[in-house]
């Protein structure tokens, strides 16, 4: 059934995409090999803030650089999702170890197949934790600076007069106008995992306070929390960098 649904979607996409869908694919196919190489060094007891970094690297340039070309558009996304994930990790890794957010939470740890595991990895589970995080909101991140590194593109093209503080404020303004949207794609991304946890507690006739105390909530919106936060701290970052390679740049 993966098989078939996975050739039905490559189908659609090229359909749809033509050159630019082939291009999503190959890209699509490369982050995938970047992931599992990540979480084959993760077992073999690699350093995991060091593969973390290389694996974000990687997947940013494959998204950036091979499917958009190497222009200010994609440079000034690429350094504003660098800054900003680099911003965000100490915060993200003390949140994680003040919390104890790593490791399986209730579902997880519910069930039948973690028997069969054995569960004394020599690993750390907030650094783990902390790199997922990283990695999940990605995605997001630089979906967003490229959006918002694009249009100021577009507006300085179409007027190449305009003064750079009213630049600056058309970046921001086309950040707020989709930072809605984006929030809510994570909001219902991540927290409709959390559907599973209400049903299972609901079942065994929980209160409330086991349900807001539980590590899949308490995950899950981390997850949404550090992705929505990096989202909307990439929109000024990624405006000023365009603000300053507009200046002198113009060619696409």
């Amino acid at each position: 059934m993966l098989i078939i649904l996975g050739l039905i979607l490559m189908i659609v996409i090229v359909l749809v995409g033509g050159d630019r869908g082939s291009m999503s694919l190959i890209a699509l196919a490369g982050n995938i090999l970047c992931l599992s190489l990540a979480i084959w060094l993760y077992a073999v007891g690699a350093p995991v803030f060091l593969v973390t970094a290389g694996a974000g690297i990687l997947i940013s340039c494959i998204t950036l650089f091979y499917q958009n070309g190497t222009n200010i558009k994609t440079w000034s996304a690429f350094l504003a999702v660098a800054i900003t994930m680099c911003v965000l990790f100490a915060f993200i890794y003390l949140v994680v170890w003040k919390s104890g957010a790593g490791g399986l939470n209730e579902i997880q740890a519910a069930g039948e197949d973690v028997f069969y595991y054995n569960m004394n990895l020599d690993i750390s589970m907030p650094k783990v934790a902390t790199a997922v995080i990283v990695l999940s909101t990605l995605g997001a991140v630089i979906d967003m600076a490229l959006t918002v590194t694009t249009s100021v593109y577009e507006v300085k093209c179409h007027k190449p007069d305009i003064k750079m503080n009213k630049l600056v404020q058309s970046g921001m303004k086309i950040g707020k106008d989709v930072i809605g949207t984006t929030v809510n794609t994570l909001l219902f991304a991540y927290l409709g995992e959390s559907m599973i946890l209400f049903a299972y507690l609901r079942m065994q006739k929980q209160s409330l306070g086991i349900l807001l105390n539980s590590r899949l909530l308490f995950q899950n919106c981390i997850f949404m929390i550090f992705g929505a936060l990096s989202c909307v701290l990439v929109i000024p970052i990624s405006t000023l960098l365009m603000k300053k390679l507009c200046g002198g740049n113009h060619d696409r």
